[in-house]
């Protein structure tokens, strides 16, 4: 039987290329042999225990691919339409489904766990616990401002918290483009150390954290690697598509979802693209609230973070 391929290289963001490991084990099992992965980002898969080889997608002889391998392709019609007519809506499915489904199957829910080993050993030597944040911009519907950010480091550190943040300037090219820039600010108490970690560093100092907070990121996915109390601050996405399972149990484990005063979900509700389009279609990027609103209400207020984040960590 030749070798086998899953190209990844129309994967753009981390998360995603993240999501694709439970998919990853799937080909391996069924195919009894590791697989070689395409990506734009090869590191992620380095150490994968059902990868063979793991290459950059600008890196190889495709004719060769295409000839030598059986080539499984996902992520290929992201925004578009197929023959038929029909679109692959990221935003009303499982981001770990999406691909399996691109090759045609599903996973059992014991089959969505994410696995991820760094590639460099822990540099940073941490003298104290310590809850690590993600302060980053992505799309609006799912960025929470910097002041809010500021606004609860401040509350950790006069709780006695120890605070590092970490992040790294980014940008999403593909059917849609957006910059995600990190939000840089001084932590009195604690370390700011964006835009200085590799994707194992940001692996060590998830896994050795009290906490993780974030909103939907790459840095999500990744910490569903790990066992770290994660808190997933809300947004206009369904969370149920996003939330990390955790262990082989196939369920939610050391997670916390912080809603705001909206629980619409409306990114995630088909409806809307019914409103925008005339058909059932992904809705467009949400630069806006789709209900017309004058902000975010499904981003939750710092007081309401502060207070699952202290009652959360309490009870580990």
């Amino acid at each position: 039987m030749k070798q086998v391929c899953l190209n990844l290289s129309e994967c753009p963001a981390l998360g995603d290329l993240i999501c694709a490991t439970p998919t990853i084990r799937k080909l391996s099992r069924a195919y009894e042999q590791n697989i070689t992965v395409v990506s734009p980002v090869p590191e992620l898969f380095k150490k994968n225990p059902y990868v063979q080889n793991s290459y950059k997608s600008t890196s190889i002889d495709w004719d060769y691919f295409n000839e030598h391998f059986i080539m499984h392709n996902s992520f290929t019609n992201v925004g578009k339409k197929n023959e038929r007519g029909v679109e692959m809506k990221h935003n009303t499915m499982d981001i770990r489904q999406f691909h399996a489904v691109q090759l045609g199957f599903m996973l059992d829910r014991y089959e969505l766990y994410c696995e991820y080993s760094p590639t460099e050993p822990n540099r940073f030597d941490i003298p104290h616990k310590y809850i690590l944040i993600h302060p980053v911009s992505t799309w609006p519907n799912r960025t929470w401002p910097a002041e809010k950010w500021m606004e609860l480091v401040k509350d950790l550190n006069d709780a006695g918290f120890y605070v590092i943040s970490v992040g790294k300037d980014s940008s999403e090219t593909g059917f849609f483009n957006v910059d995600k820039p990190v939000f840089n600010f001084d932590i009195p108490h604690g370390m700011n150390l964006m835009n200085q970690t590799s994707i194992s560093d940001c692996y060590h100092l998830i896994h050795n954290a009290s906490c993780f907070i974030t909103m939907d990121s790459g840095l999500l996915h990744l910490a569903g690697t790990t066992n770290t109390p994660i808190i997933h601050l809300g947004s206009s996405l369904n969370p149920n598509f996003r939330a990390p399972y955790r262990t082989v149990h196939g369920q939610y484990h050391n997670y916390k979802y912080v809603a705001g005063s909206c629980a619409l979900q409306c990114c995630s509700d088909m409806k809307y693209g019914v409103k925008e389009w005339g058909s059932v279609q992904g809705v467009q990027p949400l630069i806006g609230c789709l209900e017309n609103k004058d902000k975010f209400y499904c981003h939750p207020e710092v007081d309401q973070v502060y207070e699952e984040a202290i009652n959360y960590i309490s009870t580990l």
